[in-house]
């Protein structure tokens, strides 16, 4: 069994995510009950091995939703800038409100799928996982764009103000120096991400093969349907 734990006390091996042994019912370690938005974000930061293994411990998935929800806003975003490179100059009839649920909806619908087939998958390859822990592993992989919404986006609206979603003149023609600083910021959050997907991946099968593998296909999926996405809400 990969990425077992074994009992101390009658030495059966058991999942990762086991608080007591299956066969004696010893405790494994110490339960978890609730995360600490601020707390496992620091982790995240500080030790992203040690904040995954407190996700996956944590018998509550608390805030997985709320970082749905910020995420999903900077997703929009950045279909929308994807849309300007895409599409150029756009014109469409979808209300903000309107845009931002076919966002959260398939950006939700997508992590949820990804986290039950890699469940499911997992299973065929003696990797023993629970969907909920999928589910918030991907779902803090998304606090990265969360924090990039709410630091830097109200630092570019401050800087660029209605010109920000221009390409006639782009921000990168007005503030040139700026933009590119912003810009790198930006791909900063967005490489933060996807290491959070690998330690993520890792936590779980302890094989940097797997983990490397599944960002890729994670985070190739989730660009795709960021394209898919920009063209869509922006055109109807």
């Amino acid at each position: 069994m990969k990425n077992s734990v074994t009992c101390p006390n009658c030495k059966s091996e058991n999942p990762f995510y086991r608080t007591t042994c299956l066969d004696c019912k010893s405790y494994l370690r110490d339960k978890v009950n609730n995360l600490d938005l601020w707390k496992t974000i620091g982790l995240l930061i500080e030790n992203p091995l040690e904040a995954f293994k407190h996700i996956i411990f944590s018998e509550q998935k608390n805030f997985i939703f709320f970082i749905l929800i910020f995420a999903a806003v900077k997703h929009l975003i950045t279909a929308r800038f994807a849309a300007m490179v895409t599409l150029g100059e756009i014109q469409t009839s979808t209300s903000l409100v309107v845009s931002y649920l076919i966002v959260l909806g398939f950006i939700s619908g997508f992590i949820f799928l990804f986290a039950f087939l890699y469940t499911m998958i997992g299973k065929n390859f003696s990797l023993q996982t629970r969907f909920k822990d999928n589910l918030a592993i991907l779902c803090y992989t998304q606090s990265a764009y969360a924090i990039s919404l709410i630091i830097l986006f109200p630092i570019e609206l401050i800087v660029f103000g209605d010109y920000i979603f221009s390409v006639n003149p782009s921000p990168f023609v007005l503030k040139k120096n700026i933009a590119y600083l912003l810009s790198g910021i930006e791909i900063a959050f967005i490489l933060w991400s996807i290491v959070l997907s690998f330690f993520g991946f890792y936590t779980q099968s302890k094989n940097i093969s797997t983990g490397l593998f599944n960002i890729l296909i994670f985070n190739g999926f989730l660009l795709v349907l960021i394209i898919i996405l920009s063209m869509l809400v922006f055109t109807i």
